[in-house]
């Protein structure tokens, strides 16, 4: 169960709100269900959804261009044993979280709204390339809603005419931010730490400014991947309270970080991590 818990102090940032229809949003995504089902919630709640913008991060069905890019980061080393960990990870848990990807993200429900809104879709390697951009400036867009595993550069983000770029992250930042959070949160005996974001992108990793958390109870069931997509869950129907409340009178709320630490940006696990996450922890697969 996910409860709310705003900040005590959170500031607003005023701008130039909208009514009639609402702020034009554009949503930047792959094109993955559980990233549609974004899209959807926005549509739920009454925000002017005008177009989505798909990043493609597969080439063939694998990530390649992810795995290069981890290799030329961190080397292979720590690459191949972050691979094993997750395949060791799929062999005990894949059948168990297909069964609670299916009930957490109805595909029926979500393509239909989609297909019943009917609007524009641009597929792209990136969102910085030409035609990516030319795309997006034609849909005018207020605001950008960011759910995606792709870099959103600033050339991209100043795309968004009130200059509202809205992110979320399945972990409370700035203590948990990167990758798999719910995982390195319950590796550290935190389970209170489970939990999401919804914030402001800029140009570092999970570390905008942030509009609300909320903190989960891990479920009967859940692994630290189900974890995560339910935090996706919690953030699309943050951001479009936050859009909502743009449109009615201008302000978004906004708490800055008073610091990011040091090694509050967490990797992907390696087999080693995960072989102490299922000694050491009980609380989820």
């Amino acid at each position: 169960m996910s409860t709310h818990e705003p900040h005590a102090s959170r500031p607003r940032e005023k701008t130039t709100g909208k009514t009639s229809s609402g702020n034009r949003v554009v949503a930047l995504i792959n094109p993955v269900l559980h990233c549609r089902s974004t899209c959807a919630a926005l549509l739920d709640h009454g925000v002017n959804l005008v177009g989505v913008v798909e990043a493609q991060t597969k080439s063939s069905g694998l990530p390649l261009a992810t795995f290069k890019r981890m290799v030329r980061k961190q080397g292979i080393r720590t690459t191949v044993s972050q691979v094993a960990a997750r395949l060791a990870y799929s062999v005990q848990n894949r059948a168990k979280d297909r069964e609670l990807y299916r009930q957490l993200f109805n595909r029926h429900a979500i393509e239909s709204k989609l297909s019943e809104w009917g609007g524009p879709v641009v597929s792209c390697r990136s969102y910085a390339e030409d035609q990516a951009i030319a795309a997006v400036k034609e849909l005018r867009p207020d605001i950008l809603v960011v759910h995606s595993q792709s870099w959103v550069t600033k050339k991209v983000r100043d795309l968004a005419l009130s200059g509202l770029v809205i992110g979320g992250h399945p972990g409370i930042t700035p203590q948990y931010r990167g990758s798999h959070s719910s995982f390195w949160a319950l590796l550290n005996q935190q389970p209170d730490m489970v939990g999401w974001t919804a914030f402001h992108v800029d140009k570092g990793v999970d570390s905008g400014d942030v509009i609300v958390q909320g903190r989960m109870n891990v479920q009967s069931g859940d692994s630290y991947m189900t974890l995560n997509w339910r935090g996706m869950i919690e953030i699309a129907k943050a951001q479009a309270a936050a859009i909502r409340q743009f449109d009615m009178d201008g302000t978004v709320a906004r708490t800055p970080h008073t610091e990011l630490p040091a090694d509050s940006e967490f990797g992907l696990p390696g087999l080693s991590e995960y072989i102490q996450y299922c000694r050491l922890q009980k609380f989820a697969r």
